[in-house]
C-alpha cells in the first residue's frame, strides 16, 4: 500500500514507528525471523494506510476515534520518491513486494 500511495502521489515515505504486534515480535524471535519483515511482508493486513495533511491530524485522529477506530502515526511523506524504514539501528528500502489485491491472477504472475 505505500508503494501503491507514493507511486500514485509522486512521493515517498520514512517509516519510523512500524506497529507490530507482541505477539508477531515473540513469534519473530522464536523463529530466528525479523518482525519488521513479517509486518510489511507477512502477509494479511490488519491496518488501513492513509495519509493525512499534518495540519488535520488531530481533526482526523479525533473523528476516527469518535467513529470508533484508532488512528497510528507511522511515519511521514517525504519528497524523494522511496519508501524507508528507520529503525534504531538503521534505515533501510522497504522492498515493494506487497500482495497487489487489484491485479489480475495474469497480472500478478508477470511481476
Amino acid at each position: 500500500s505505500l508503494h501503491e500511495i507514493a507511486r500514485a502521489s509522486k512521493i515517498g515515505f520514512l517509516i519510523d514507528k512500524l506497529p507490530v504486534a507482541e505477539e508477531a515480535i515473540r513469534f519473530a524471535s522464536l523463529n530466528r525471523l525479523d518482525a519488521a519483515d513479517l509486518a510489511l511482508y507477512g502477509g494479511e493486513e490488519y491496518e488501513i494506510v492513509v495519509t493525512v495533511k499534518s495540519n488535520l491530524w488531530k481533526k482526523a485522529q479525533k473523528a476516527v476515534e469518535d467513529a470508533g477506530g484508532r488512528l497510528i502515526r507511522i511515519g511521514k511523506a517525504t519528497e524523494k520518491s522511496r519508501v524507508l524504514l528507520k529503525t534504531k539501528k538503521k534505515t533501510r528500502a522497504i522492498e515493494p513486494r506487497g500482495y497487489e489485491h487489484f491485479k489480475t491472477t495474469e497480472q500478478r504472475s508477470t511481476v
